[in-house]
């Protein structure tokens, strides 16, 4: 179950990230420079989607503060305004990278609520933080909803919610093991 949720996540974040960005191999023209170690090309891919508010450009450019790649110095406040634009919008990697960089800096109380909010979208990483920390593991409740709201829009658009339900049970059903 556990790890059908993940791959769920997995997939769902896929589909988002793909749908933003298409057009280079990656579909991220940021993406392929990063990797090929161009941070400072990567950055300037990224800077014109982040200022206008891009989740996954922010929590990138969040990244080149972070670890002070190319040009970009090395700022974990800077990094942490980059990743908490992020994580306002709900993309939980940045909520993760947030967490990490507000330990960093000493801020314990808000990272841990960040991790918190990350677990509770399903986030292994976050859920790994706060078992090592031996704090409290919430139940993935936001994405499970998430989930739900997913499958009722599905329903509704397929006119599965049109279809009577089953009432009764057939009394004179055959067990599959009894054929």
């Amino acid at each position: 179950m556990y790890t059908k949720l993940v791959n769920e996540i997995a997939l769902l974040s896929f589909i988002l990230i793909s749908a933003v960005y298409a057009g280079s191999p990656s579909g991220d023209p940021g993406a392929d420079y990063y990797e090929m170690g161009k941070y400072d090309k990567a950055g300037e891919e990224w800077i014109g989607p982040a200022n206008e508010g891009d989740v996954v450009a922010l929590h990138n450019m969040g990244v080149l503060s972070r670890y002070g790649l190319g040009s970009t110095e090395l700022d974990l406040t800077k990094a942490a305004i980059w990743f908490l634009r992020s994580a306002q919008q709900s993309y939980v990697p940045a909520m993760v990278s947030l967490a990490e960089v507000q330990s960093e800096l000493g801020q314990e109380t808000p990272a841990q609520s960040w991790l918190t909010l990350a677990a509770r979208w399903g986030n292994t990483e976050a859920i790994e933080h706060l078992e090592n920390q031996g704090l409290p593991v919430p139940k993935a409740d936001l994405y499970t909803q998430t989930i739900g709201e997913l499958n009722l829009q599905r329903m509704r658009e397929t006119g599965d919610l049109m279809r009577p339900p089953i009432r009764h049970v057939n009394a004179n059903r055959v067990a599959d093991d009894d054929r």
